[in-house]
């Protein structure tokens, strides 16, 4: 398989629910291998689509060893710079659900998403910001390395996006940014007008 096939695959199985019950462990373990075989020459997207099928998928997260974490964990590092909003979103979301993927990423890694999300974070959607916000939350090593300008485009791209939320974004974000002000560093630049605009949808 070519990187692109592996994370196009994964992803499919991620969704088809059916399908995914019918691979056998062998069969989750061979693709974790192709996996880590193929990571070092996946894009952005590839390394997104992963990570993100990775998170949905119990039985093939089991599967990946430690050297397979870490070659994934490089492949963000590789790639981060390069992420749309929602490959940068997605990769934090699938971060934070992936402990042993998170314990892999190196610093330099985590800076590099957050730079991803300093540059994306005023194209990001609604979906995307309240994502990419809950998972700051929980990941504290990303959020600690989010500058002050990253920190108030998320919270323009709050302001911005709050009346297309739906409820679960609406709650997300909320509980997200009650957090930031307390986990990250520099988090007071999430202004009080990005959670007021916020509540305003439930309102």
């Amino acid at each position: 398989m070519k990187p692109q096939e592996v994370a196009d695959s994964s992803n499919r199985l991620s969704k088809l629910e059916v399908a995914a019950v019918a691979v056998s462990t062998s069969g989750w373990a061979g693709r974790a291998e192709t996996a880590k075989r193929t990571v070092s020459e996946m894009n952005e997207q590839d390394i997104a689509n992963t990570l993100n099928a990775l998170c949905k998928l119990e039985a093939a997260a089991a599967a990946v060893s430690p050297p397979g974490w870490a070659s994934l964990a490089e492949g963000v590092e590789r790639t981060a710079r390069k992420m749309t909003p929602q490959g940068v979103a997605n990769t934090l979301n699938a971060l934070c659900k992936l402990e042993a993927a998170a314990a892999a990423v190196s610093l330099t890694g985590w800076a590099g998403l957050a730079e991803a999300v300093e540059r994306t974070a005023g194209q990001m959607n609604e979906q995307q910001v309240a994502n990419s916000l809950n998972a700051l939350c929980k990941l504290e090593a990303a959020a600690a390395v989010v500058s002050p300008t990253g920190w108030a485009g998320l919270a323009e791209a709050a302001e911005r996006t709050a009346g297309e939320m739906i409820p679960q974004n609406v709650a997300n974000t909320l509980n997200a940014l009650s957090k930031l002000e307390i986990l990250a560093t520099g988090a007071h630049a999430i202004s009080s007008l990005a959670s007021s605009q916020v509540s305003a949808r439930i309102l």
